[in-house]
């Protein structure tokens, strides 16, 4: 009886002392978890490189077998947007652009809409959409119609200023002898979007400018006559007004 006690008392000792010696693995685990919390903190408040990013994703594309252009567009935030100290939005337009980009979703995930938000504290929502030589073609178009409706309701009671923008690769072989030039012929076709969205969608007139390029502008990786012609677009920049109190 008593070597059958003596065996257990020693069991249960060699027990004990087997768990003293992995209790080191939960402290262990915690600090991990903690580290990893840190890195992710200040991965998050550090200044991404753009152009590195963009090289690394499309290098992991390649590898995967995905094409460019089926990717979802990323929303440009640009450094400098946050204050570094209360992680709190810097000015009205920072909320604007991320209430904007939650509501349009959809359309980034379709690659029809691009949105930035520069240092300058410029917010410019790029709408890719064919067709735009066509007298009022985009007012067909329900998505564009959906964009136009929630940046109307997102941007109301805000002193800011839209300027519109069109931007159609084409443009050079269409027929212009109703134009002073180019630029009244731009200008034209983004008269008529910025009169849509003051009559049809609530923005008044005086918040609106219009601007008319006098040859298409490309954007970057537009290198070939295709990828050109995907770039028709509508350029909608949102800014302070000039007589807007700081």
């Amino acid at each position: 009886m008593k070597r059958t006690k003596l065996l257990k008392s020693l069991s249960f000792q060699a027990d004990q002392d087997k768990d003293n010696h992995e209790r080191w693995l939960l402290t262990y685990a915690d600090m991990i978890t903690l580290l990893l919390g840190l890195f992710i903190v200040l991965y998050a408040i550090s200044k991404v490189d753009q152009k590195k990013l963009n090289e690394v994703a499309s290098d992991i594309r390649k590898g995967f077998g995905v094409r460019s252009s089926s990717q979802v567009l990323v929303i440009e935030g640009g450094a400098g947007i946050l204050e570094s100290d209360t992680m709190e939005p810097k000015s009205v337009l920072f909320r604007l652009w991320e209430r904007v980009g939650y509501a349009l979703k959809s359309l980034k995930n379709q690659t029809k809409l691009k949105l930035g938000l520069a240092e300058t504290e410029e917010l410019k929502l790029t709408f890719f959409l064919s067709g735009l030589d066509q007298e009022k073609a985009f007012e067909k178009d329900p998505d564009l119609s959906f964009a136009f409706t929630q940046l109307s309701e997102l941007s109301k009671d805000l002193d800011l200023e839209f300027v519109i923008r069109v931007q159609i690769p084409y443009g050079s072989q269409l027929d212009q002898s109703k134009f002073q030039n180019a630029w009244d012929f731009h200008a034209h076709k983004a008269s008529i979007i910025a009169e849509s969205l003051s009559k049809k969608y609530g923005i008044a007139e005086s918040k609106i400018a219009v601007q008319g390029y006098a040859t298409f502008q490309k954007s970057a990786g537009s290198d070939t006559p295709e990828k050109r012609a995907k770039e028709e677009r509508i350029e909608i920049l949102v800014r302070k007004r000039e007589n807007s109190n700081p």
